[in-house]
């Protein structure tokens, strides 16, 4: 039986009386890259904010780790959650030891960080002078300081041209080498086809599709029809 890292069951988030996640069941397994699709304001970013805690859900369970979502849980992952919060006026390590120093890891971790996303030779290079595929990976640097079981990323590729994506890609397909769960929401098919394992669609608030990517052929053609109302549930 497959181990997941992460489930959610019967999600459910209002704003007020509008409904922005309906029974949202997720299935992350352990080891994988799981590819969260949906058209923009499908409800993609609202429910990782409510896995990384920035969101309470209104009703339904998260289960972290083989357990019921706790505080606790967040030392455990690592998360990029729109545009990464930088400081232009730093370099990349000293942005890192901002954030090292603020949770008490030692300096040689910056080090490996920034090795992991390629940044280690970029010297005293300020950040407000970094392209926007460099700030990206800095960003996800950041996130994975504390050494993390479990990566979420959502829309990492926004804004990038395709040598930023092609990195990206690379850097992003490493990671489970490194014993890290990504989680990896988009709207770009053709950049997700090419790293994820395992998708999950989302389509007005509901999860409409959920399985390997192996098991799919045609990922825009599933994607077309999920988002029509005409794919598998």
């Amino acid at each position: 039986m497959t181990e997941l890292i992460l489930e959610t069951r019967c999600l459910k988030k209002y704003y007020g009386k509008q409904l922005a996640v309906n029974n949202i069941s997720l299935q992350i397994p352990r080891g994988s890259i799981y590819g969260l699709l949906g058209p923009n304001g499908a409800g993609k970013s609202t429910t990782l904010k409510m896995i990384t805690g920035l969101l309470y859900p209104s009703s339904g369970e998260i289960i972290a780790f083989g357990e019921p979502w706790k505080r606790k849980h967040l030392r455990r992952m690592g998360a990029l959650i729109e545009s990464p919060a930088l400081y232009g006026n730093l370099t990349a390590y000293e942005n890192l030891l901002v954030h090292a120093k603020l949770v008490g890891l030692p300096k040689e971790r910056i080090y490996e960080v920034l090795e992991i996303v390629e940044l280690k030779n970029v010297g005293k290079k300020l950040v407000s002078h970094f392209s926007m595929g460099m700030k990206q990976r800095l960003g996800i640097a950041i996130a994975l300081l504390g050494n993390p079981e479990l990566l979420i990323l959502d829309e990492p590729a926004n804004g990038l041209d395709p040598i930023g994506i092609q990195e990206l890609r690379e850097l992003i397909r490493s990671l489970p080498e490194k014993g890290i769960t990504v989680i990896l929401s988009s709207h770009i098919l053709s950049e997700v086809s090419q790293i994820v394992d395992h998708i999950g669609i989302i389509s007005e608030g509901e999860l409409k599709f959920q399985g390997e990517i192996n098991l799919v052929e045609d990922l825009e053609g599933l994607f077309m029809k999920v988002v029509r109302g005409e794919g598998k549930q």
